[in-house]
């Protein structure tokens, strides 16, 4: 997705995940993420690139990152168009209260995954994830 990706089959511009997740790349747990969004751009020497923000739960993060210190995240772009991204670099601001949402900034640092359309659903929907408690 970025100028470390493979070929980006998606046009220039942005693009809003239906359903997005970071995930612990031994798949035991994830969390959902909100308003995960793409954008797909030329970059310096003609090169496509890709990066994405979207909507964090602080706390469910925090707890993530004691589960596993490697977090993927899968993106679901509809119409067949559905990602994991392995190991992106994501930027935060610092950590606020836990029942503060932030958003943050992936970027794409290997080839992203294309995932045929009902491997990513039965994928998805097996996924455990952690809830804030209460």
């Amino acid at each position: 997705m970025s100028t470390a990706s493979g070929r980006i089959v998606l046009d220039e511009g942005r693009y809003r995940a239906k359903r997005a997740a970071q995930v612990t790349a031994d798949d035991s747990r994830a969390m959902t993420i909100a308003d995960a969004m793409i954008e797909v751009y030329t970059g310096a020497q003609d090169t496509r690139c890709v990066k994405g923000v979207a909507t964090i739960e602080n706390l469910l993060l925090t707890n993530l990152l004691e589960e596993s210190d490697e977090i993927d995240l899968i993106l679901d772009l509809t119409g067949g168009y559905k990602y994991r991204l392995f190991g992106p670099q994501i930027r935060s601001g610092k950590i606020f209260p836990p029942d503060v949402h932030s958003t943050v900034q992936f970027i794409p640092t290997s080839p992203w995954q294309q995932i045929p359309e009902k491997e990513f659903d039965d994928y998805y929907s097996g996924l455990r994830f952690i809830k804030q408690p209460g």
